[in-house]
């Protein structure tokens, strides 16, 4: 389907491409694969032995949320209202605190939070990466007070997750809108290009044109005309003359269509004489 001119989705943003573009074809395992990779590798770390695991009731609602995740890649996204998608990050990463609750005070987890954050940057409005934001710095409030974190790394943990996601956000923002303003110009240039190509091959068909066919319709001419002079005046005269005539027409129907010329705008030719182009 892609050429390999065409830009990658990730990059050109969302505008115009429907609601919820983000979980449809095409190009959605290129999207959402790395994506679910990650999270079922975080989902199965979390049951290592050994890693501090806690408890199967969250454990089991962190899983159902990532299913729920899962089962938006088939929803009618046409029918709901374009804020909808804003909630298949936000699910995932309630789905993430619930996976750091399951499994104990020291877990590793914390950086699969980057997975929803950056799946909002790549492909969400910037209002939405802003929601992600605040829930990520969310949890990481949840999960300190729920660890007992002193007050002092609580903040910390707040403030730099805080700089962090906010970091990435915009430079992820940014960068979307300048590959797109690029997209743009390239695709205006490609269109200049291709008018100039366009009018460069028109002109080389009417120099040909004028080069042998024109030219050898005049030179018809002049010897259709030359004929009639010779034969002296009766029904042949007349016919050749008619003759000349109609290759008068087709000289004047080139000239008008092929050179987007008319008779007062044309500058003098070789077909161009006393009494037609031909010279009748």
């Amino acid at each position: 389907m892609k050429s390999p001119t065409d830009p990658w989705q990730a990059l050109t943003g969302p505008d115009g491409a429907g609601v919820g573009w983000q979980f449809r074809r095409p190009g959605l395992a290129l999207r959402a694969g790395p994506f679910g990779f990650v999270a079922v590798v975080a989902a199965a770390t979390a049951l290592v032995p050994g890693a501090g695991f806690e408890s199967w009731p969250l454990y089991a609602s962190s899983i159902a949320l990532l299913l729920l995740c899962a089962g938006a890649f088939l929803l009618p996204w046409q029918r709901l209202p374009a804020w909808t998608t804003v909630l298949v990050p936000l699910v995932y990463t309630l789905s993430v605190l619930l996976l750091i609750l399951a499994s104990g005070t020291v877990t590793g987890l914390g950086p699969v939070l980057l997975v929803p954050l950056v799946w909002s940057v790549l492909f969400h409005h910037r209002w939405e990466t802003g929601c992600v934001v605040v829930a990520v710095v969310a949890v990481q409030a949840v999960t300190s007070a729920v660890q007992d974190t002193p007050a002092a790394v609580t903040g910390r943990r707040l403030v730099l997750w805080s700089v962090l996601s906010l970091l990435l956000a915009v430079a992820a923002h940014g960068l979307r809108d300048r590959v797109t303003a690029s997209l743009v110009a390239n695709a205006a240039l490609q269109a200049e290009v291709r008018d100039l190509s366009l009018a460069r091959e028109r002109d080389r068909i009417a120099d040909d044109l004028r080069e042998s066919v024109v030219r050898r319709i005049f030179e018809a001419g002049l010897s259709l005309h030359s004929t009639a002079a010779m034969i002296g005046e009766g029904p042949a005269h007349t016919r050749l003359m008619r003759g000349v005539d109609e290759l008068d027409g087709v000289i004047r129907a080139l000239r008008e269509s092929v050179f987007d010329l008319n008779e007062h705008d044309a500058p003098p030719g070789p077909a161009d004489g006393p009494g037609g182009p031909c010279g009748s």
